[in-house]
C-alpha cells in the first residue's frame, strides 16, 4: 500500500472514530449524512522539510435528506462536526458555499471542506 493511500485511510479512520460516517472514495450510492473524501487540487505539494509533503483532500459533506431548513441545519452541524474532528496533522483550509450534489437521480445539499494532511514519503 502506498503512503498516500495509507494516509487517507488513517485520516478516514480518525474521522470515523469521532462518530462521523466517512467514505474514503466517491461511492456509487450516497447515503447521507456522510463525508466523502476525494482528492483536492493540488493533490500533493512539497513541504519545507525534506521528504515531507502536503496531501490535499476535499471532504464533501452531504446533509441528510429533508426540507430546505432542516437540510441546511444538518449541513451546518456536519461541517462543524468535521472541523472539530480534524486530527492534529490536518490543516483546515476552508469550506465552500453549499451546493446541490446530484448523484443517481437524487439531489442532496452539500458543501466541500478542504484540508491538507502532513505526510512523509
Amino acid at each position: 500500500m502506498s503512503e498516500i493511500t495509507a494516509s487517507k485511510a488513517e485520516f478516514a479512520l480518525a474521522l470515523q472514530e469521532a462518530g462521523l460516517d466517512v467514505v474514503p472514495y466517491v461511492p456509487g450510492r450516497v447515503v447521507p449524512p456522510v463525508v466523502i473524501i476525494r482528492s483536492a487540487a493540488p493533490y500533493l505539494t512539497a513541504s519545507s522539510i525534506s521528504r515531507e509533503f502536503l496531501l490535499g483532500l476535499e471532504l464533501i459533506c452531504v446533509a441528510m435528506t429533508a426540507d430546505n431548513e432542516l437540510a441546511t441545519e444538518s449541513l451546518d452541524q456536519l461541517i462543524e462536526d468535521v472541523v472539530n474532528a480534524l486530527p492534529s496533522y490536518a490543516t483546515f483550509k476552508g469550506v465552500g458555499e453549499p451546493y446541490t450534489l446530484d448523484v443517481n437521480n437524487a439531489q442532496y445539499l452539500a458543501a466541500s471542506l478542504t484540508t491538507d494532511l502532513s505526510i512523509t514519503l
